[in-house]
């Protein structure tokens, strides 16, 4: 399966931090926190995989050129305007799967459950890996019906986490615009779900830490040093 990062925001939310350089090369424990998806990629089997670039390309595309140093196979989609989380993954056109990622997790979480669940549906439009989340407040968050997701909502009630990693296929890169931006939680799998597409949810324990502000990212560190 291609596995693909999406890291081609302005990185907004990190303020003066992101004025130099995108996101995904922020340091973290020492080393950019692109590197450290890539290292869990590889730990998870997945060799192939494409970054969605967009805000100074360039930096990422000049420190991780074609991958071979990490043990992977780097391929680059840089976005000529912005696309949005989604729009970017329908501009790869893939005929297969693809284990979507968000640039800002650090991750810490074993996938064989997930590509095991994913394939034990049936016709899947995608499925969403699903955390206990201790801040519901202010996350995406799932319910249930059995094993899948009927409802996408933002705040509480409820602790069920979008945890921005997923599985998408074709027919659900099918239903993201080819004219505008478009955000998965936001946009994408509201209309699957008004569509009646199957959108799985599989619940699961480790870590996809959001760094994605200074201060998450701070309190982040500082629980590791």
């Amino acid at each position: 399966m291609l596995a693909a990062i999406v890291a081609g925001g302005l990185g907004t939310r990190m303020g003066a931090a992101t004025a130099n350089m995108p996101k995904p090369m922020l340091p973290v424990l020492g080393k950019p926190l692109l590197e450290h998806q890539l290292g869990w990629l590889k730990s998870q089997g997945f060799s192939d995989i494409v970054l969605c670039l967009g805000y100074k390309a360039e930096a990422v595309k000049d420190y991780f050129g074609d991958g071979r140093k990490w043990g992977v196979s780097l391929r680059y989609s840089v976005e000529e305007r912005p696309r949005g989380t989604a729009g970017c993954i329908a501009d790869l056109k893939a005929k297969e799967d693809i284990l979507v990622v968000y640039g800002d997790l650090y991750p810490k979480l074993g996938l064989g459950p997930l590509l095991e669940f994913h394939a034990g549906r049936e016709e899947p439009a995608a499925t969403l890996v699903l955390l206990h989340t201790d801040h519901p407040q202010d996350s995406d968050l799932a319910e249930l019906k059995g094993d899948r997701i009927a409802r996408i909502y933002r705040g509480g009630p409820g602790d069920l986490a979008l945890a921005a990693v997923w599985i998408v296929t074709p027919a659900l890169a099918g239903l993201i615009p080819a004219d505008k931006p478009s955000d998965f939680g936001r946009d994408v799998f509201p209309a699957a779900l008004a569509q009646g597409a199957p959108l799985y949810g599989c619940v699961m324990q480790g870590v996809l830490a959001d760094l994605g502000t200074p201060e998450r990212l701070a309190r982040f560190t500082a629980a590791r040093a």
